[in-house]
């Protein structure tokens, strides 16, 4: 389990209906943990409070190589990535998804958490499939459901397509929860059946 106090920090800003549930962050980390992946993307990182769990696997004995798409990186962020007692394993892109996910491909996984609308999410869906990623995270994939100004279309197109993607098994969890936002939703989709069922079990456990 992640000790979130050492993060606390990370949710002290101008947005906090972006980050991504503690329960959904924890889910990340177990993955992790219980997975071999080699090279991992993070679109959007925002404070990095999601971001934590990619920084707490690599504390914790996991060796894999994190990309960070962020164009406005925070303060938070700089300072979360400072925490990785593995710094070498760590990069840092200020460069809008689209773009770092051509310039950098034959990542293992995916999480894609930044712009949601429909061109923003939607070109990183594309991209994704173009360089056939074989496992994604994604939030927000249920968003538009929800009473917001916010524009999550892009997200929820992101997770339905994949849903419907013959190369793929995915597993959401979008319930409501008092005192938490998990209904906006955290989707994993995987083209590999035992990379799936270890999520689908890591889900269970902590939905």
């Amino acid at each position: 389990m992640i000790d979130f106090g050492r993060y606390e920090f990370t949710l002290n800003c101008d947005h906090p209906d972006w980050i991504t549930d503690k329960r959904h962050v924890e889910i990340i980390y177990e993955f992790l943990m219980r997975t071999d992946m080699k090279r991992i993307a993070e679109i959007g990182s925002y404070t990095g409070f999601s971001t934590a769990a990619f920084i707490e696997a690599l504390n914790n004995g996991k060796d894999f190589k994190l990309h960070l798409s962020e164009p406005r990186p925070t303060q938070q962020l700089k300072t979360l990535i400072s925490m990785c007692k593995k710094p070498d394993n760590v990069v840092l892109h200020t460069q809008h998804g689209e773009k770092f996910l051509e310039d950098w491909q034959d990542f293992d996984l995916v999480f894609v958490d930044a712009d949601h609308s429909m061109a923003g999410a939607g070109s990183d869906l594309l991209r994704i499939l173009a360089n056939d990623v074989p496992n994604v995270m994604a939030h927000d994939t249920n968003l538009s459901n929800m009473a917001s100004n916010y524009d999550g279309r892009g997200a929820e197109l992101l997770g339905r397509v994949l849903k419907i993607h013959p190369d793929y098994k995915v597993i959401e969890d979008k319930e409501e929860r008092k005192g938490e936002f998990t209904q906006r939703g955290f989707l994993f989709a995987s083209k590999d059946d035992e990379t799936y069922n270890i999520a689908k079990g890591v889900f269970e456990e902590l939905c």
